[in-house]
């Protein structure tokens, strides 16, 4: 309990001060993460990342990217959908391929070299989502095309991982993979028509008229459609997202003091979101050149397989845009760390690539936290009318 109470304090001093660190021009979520790494077990041990923790975390990204889906413009995000996939799969593939390399030039081991290309195909939409909310550019033209790339990464990668571990343990499933991506898949498909429905019913009724009632509605709606989608093999981000979405093709005038009402409430439970990525590094063993090598390599291939991902679509965006869309894709957190633990209780990672894995996801969210702030300035300045 404890504990709890220190990490919400921690998040409600960070909102209190973020004016203070605007000033300063240190970005909040750079600064949280790391306030996270010296409460938590890595440092002062204040805080721990426990289940009551893990699960407010995921209630926590759930509603930041419900409020995301909620400022959709869909004229926008469906123009966003096409490259958005193209720059998703491309950040996939070349991810996937440099990772592979890094990993095999390293210890020539074929299963280890595959669960690190996986590990870091994957965007953290929860990473990355909330760093571009933060700088107000969720609604442009780059934050569409994340968003659309970074739900392409969250439903595929699971997939890939599924299919290295069956290829890996020698198991017939590949139709048991193919059956659970179509299952999940028709659920998704599925939910989304019955919050279509939803969305409709409430336009219809008085009830759109009454705020509070109205919001609750969507909170309520947005936590069943999180829990269906983890559920049935997807992540309950993807979950919030699309309810989020959905309700916002059906904005009346009534609501659109919702959509500043739910980023504003997005904005003060982000710290708690970064401060848990610092509070679930525990160790760093720098115990060899070995391993700072190992460690490098896997980096700068995090790194480059997202950042020139855009490079697929530079027609549709200039350079500004693709070094910002870039730099927002780099974090990994949540996916890659499931990846390599289960890679490491498996025994297909060993512990310096496991420590370099998770080297790897601070670094990546740390980088992308502080220089997507100054790339979005300079964009600003450039076409102040971008966001729009």
């Amino acid at each position: 309990m404890l504990t709890l109470l220190i990490w919400l304090l921690a998040g409600f001093l960070l909102v209190l001060f973020n004016p203070v660190l605007t000033r300063a021009r240190l970005p909040q979520a750079a600064v949280a993460i790391i306030v996270g790494l010296l409460l938590g077990p890595f440092y002062l041990n204040w805080i721990s990342y426990g289940e009551v923790e893990r699960s407010v975390t995921e209630w926590v990204v759930v509603f930041i990217l419900f409020a995301a889906g909620f400022e959709i413009r869909w004229t926008s995000f469906i123009a966003a959908i096409k490259p958005g996939m193209m720059v998703g799969l491309a950040g996939i593939a070349l991810s996937m391929l440099l990772g592979f390399m890094a990993s095999f030039s390293i210890n020539n081991r074929l299963d280890e070299a595959l669960y690190v290309g996986v590990a870091l195909s994957a965007t953290s939409i929860g990473l990355s989502v909330p760093i571009l909310h933060k700088v107000g550019l969720i609604n442009s033209k780059v934050g569409q095309i994340l968003l659309a790339a970074a739900i392409v990464d969250d439903i595929l990668v699971l997939y890939l991982l599924a299919a290295v571990h069956v290829g890996l343990t020698g198991s017939n499933g590949l139709s048991q993979i193919a059956f659970s991506l179509l299952f999940s898949l028709f659920v998704l498909v599925l939910m989304s028509c019955a919050l279509i429905v939803m969305g409709w019913l409430l336009n219809k009724s008085s009830i759109i008229q009454k705020t509070f009632v109205r919001r609750v509605y969507f909170v309520v709606l947005a936590i069943i459609a999180a829990w269906v989608t983890q559920r049935y093999g997807l992540s309950a981000v993807v979950g919030g997202f699309v309810a989020g979405a959905i309700f916002a093709y059906f904005k009346h005038d009534t609501q659109l003091r919702d959509v500043s009402f739910f980023s504003q409430n997005a904005n003060y439970i982000t710290p708690l979101f970064f401060l848990s990525v610092g509070m679930q590094i525990t160790v760093l063993n720098f115990s060899s050149v070995e391993v700072i090598g190992g460690i490098m390599l896997i980096l700068l291939a995090a790194i480059l397989g997202k950042l020139f991902s855009p490079w697929v679509i530079a027609s549709r965006l200039n350079s500004r845009e693709r070094w910002l869309l870039g730099m927002a894709l780099v974090p990994r957190a949540e996916v890659a760390l499931i990846v390599a633990s289960i890679g490491f209780q498996q025994q297909h990672l060993s512990h310096h690539t496991m420590i370099a894995l998770v080297v790897m996801t601070l670094v990546t969210a740390l980088l992308s936290a502080s220089v997507v702030p100054i790339l979005a300035g300079k964009l600003l300045q450039a076409d102040p009318i971008n966001p729009a």
